[in-house]
């Protein structure tokens, strides 16, 4: 037996995108520019936990969302600024796969 998790989709879907693209205007265009990319390249639904996920990580403030988008794992790149930090576990999976999706 399979759990689906619930998912936004349709019009549910389109107004936390939009809320969520309003969201996304940072105080760094880097910052910014990572986000709107993922958010425009999901597909037309997402989950409720991924949604609320993706939310909290905006609530976060500025230097430490920059520094987790922009950052590389300090034992995979020795050469990274000791001060470079890594995302809490809970957004670790989600900064991860914002970082890939603007590698492609």
């Amino acid at each position: 037996m399979s759990t689906q998790l619930p998912t936004l989709t349709g019009g549910e879907y389109e107004n936390w995108r939009k809320k969520t693209l309003f969201l996304a205007k940072r105080g760094n265009l880097e910052s910014e520019l990572l986000l709107v990319d993922y958010i425009n390249k999901l597909p037309n639904a997402i989950s409720k936990q991924n949604a609320a996920l993706f939310r909290a990580l905006l609530d976060e403030n500025d230097q430490n969302l920059f520094c987790w988008l922009m950052s590389f794992d300090p034992k995979a790149t020795p050469n990274v600024p000791s001060h470079s930090t890594l995302p809490p576990p809970k957004y670790l999976s989600l900064v991860k796969e914002i970082r890939a999706n603007y590698l492609k």
